[in-house]
């Protein structure tokens, strides 16, 4: 088993990303997911799915209480549409990833 490098915390903030800079996003402050919804990706997808129902497009970023990107991923028409694997900008893999157990 491999050491994650950030631990559960089930309390994420949410963060809307704009062409120009990221703010929190005032509609929907935080989600609260379970270790059941991460266990797998189509789990985390079905979990976003029904959170970001009436979402305006763009991309998201799940922020743990650390401070670390938890997730990363993008919206269009109420669903996940694409959730990111690693950060464009520094090349490390989102935490997310270390708790699906389907890791391939």
């Amino acid at each position: 088993m491999t050491r994650k490098t950030v631990k559960f915390e089930d309390k994420l903030a949410v963060i809307r990303v704009k062409k120009t800079y990221a703010a929190p996003f005032l509609k929907y402050k935080y989600v609260y997911v379970k270790r059941n919804d991460i266990k797998d990706r189509n789990k985390f997808k079905s979990k976003i799915d029904k959170i970001a129902s009436s979402w305006p497009p763009s991309i998201y970023l799940l922020k743990h209480p650390s401070g670390k990107i938890f997730a990363r991923f993008r919206v269009s028409e109420g669903k996940m549409t694409l959730l990111y694997k690693t950060s464009p900008s520094t090349g490390d893999l989102y935490p997310v990833w270390e708790f699906f157990k389907d890791l391939a």
